[in-house]
């Protein structure tokens, strides 16, 4: 359960940071969403190390238990032991459903965010370099002829 708490109080950090992240998405500034990834790297290290810990128990309870590894999970837990544990198992669980589902839900919405900003910034290349020609009266571009290549029949 001590894992489990850490884990839903890392992903609480890691919500509140994705939803930071949004606003400097919004707002464009570079630098502190470069910084924000950095961030980011160190609460993905802190959960790697609370996931190794939580396979390491779980592994030693499903040797205890005789229960084999791919059939653990801690609602089948929650239903061998007492009623005061089980409930607090299927709260934390329930809790941390909800937080992986916010996260998702933040995440996509970043995702979004920076794929518009990508098609964005094509579109700005695309029309700055078809922008070699002046406007024509319409507001149109004037295309420049195209330059033929003169090659010399003597050669």
């Amino acid at each position: 359960l001590r894992i489990v708490r850490e884990e839903i109080d890392v992903y609480r950090d890691l919500i509140e940071h994705a939803r930071h992240k949004t606003a400097l998405l919004v707002q464009g500034h570079v630098d502190e969403i470069l910084e924000s990834n950095k961030v980011e790297e160190t609460f993905n290290i802190k959960l790697r190390i609370l996931e190794t810990e939580m396979s390491r128990l779980c592994s030693d309870l499903c040797k205890a238990l005789r229960i084999p590894r791919q059939e653990f999970t801690l609602l089948k837990l929650a239903n061998g032991v007492e009623q005061s544990v089980a409930a607090e198992i299927k709260s934390l669980t329930n809790l941390f459903k909800n937080l992986i589902d916010q996260l998702k839900s933040v995440n996509q919405r970043n995702t979004r965010l920076v794929e518009n900003s990508i098609h964005y910034s094509k579109g700005l290349l695309d029309f700055l370099s078809n922008a070699t020609s002046s406007y024509q009266e319409t507001g149109l571009f004037h295309p420049l002829p195209a330059i033929q290549s003169t090659f010399s029949h003597r050669a």
